[in-house]
């Protein structure tokens, strides 16, 4: 009796489907099954999480990057990878540059924001992420949660000269003004990948507890290089 009713209800779901446009379809879809899809998310990014942490304890990481909110769709990450492996002059076997170009941290979007918003927090705390790239307004927010060092002790004199028209000052727990991100809206590599929208504000920190921040200043460069 159990069986018959459910395969009832199925074919009347089915029914209601079919009567509906696609637009409508999809709209439908998600009023009734919004927190199975936001759990389903969920359960494959941490399936990706867990994969990307065991990864990387076989292998030596030596910078990994968070590209946010930029235009994961079409953005290609190897390529990206690739020229900055071959501007280091290579690497060893053993070794890697990860850069990831997946996280979308979308207000609009309660499903898949609330999925990456876990993600993110998690390579955060697991020590994974070394420098961040996002847009103005999210950067300042995750600042304002010290989630990144003070660019003056870490970068050399003739480096923070080097960017100092670039220099993104703000204001750290003392109340003190500091810089604590690059301007990287017209990096010619960013440009150049199409990595973020011609028509927004990008900024670039280090992550305050980062394991590879030796590494970074490198990558700055990198990011400026023609």
């Amino acid at each position: 009796m159990d069986d018959r009713k459910l395969k009832d209800r199925m074919r009347e779901e089915l029914r209601k489907l079919k009567a509906l446009s696609w637009k409508a379809r999809i709209a439908y879809v998600w009023d009734y099954y919004k927190l199975q899809m936001v759990i389903l998310v969920v359960i494959i990014l941490a399936v990706n999480l867990a994969f990307t942490i065991y990864h990387n304890l076989q292998i030596d990481t030596l910078l990994y990057v968070c590209m946010v909110n930029c235009n994961t769709y079409y953005v290609d990450s190897e390529a990206l990878t690739a020229d900055y492996t071959e501007y280091l002059g290579g690497i060893g076997d053993k070794e890697e540059i990860s850069i990831d170009t997946s996280i979308l941290l979308d207000e609009e979007d309660y499903s898949t924001s609330y999925a990456n918003q876990m993600k993110f927090t998690a390579v955060i705390s697991a020590q994974m992420a070394d420098v961040i790239l996002m847009d103005a307004e999210n950067f300042e927010e995750y600042a304002g949660w010290s989630y990144f060092m003070d660019l003056r002790d870490i970068f050399s004199e003739e480096q923070l000269e080097q960017w100092s028209d670039l220099l993104v000052y703000m204001e750290n727990e003392e109340g003190e003004s500091a810089p604590y991100a690059i301007d990287l809206a017209n990096a010619p590599k960013l440009l150049e990948y199409s990595v973020y929208p011609d028509d927004g504000t990008v900024y670039g920190g280090v992550v305050v507890n980062g394991v590879n921040i030796d590494a970074t200043a490198e990558f700055f460069d990198w990011l400026f290089s023609e």
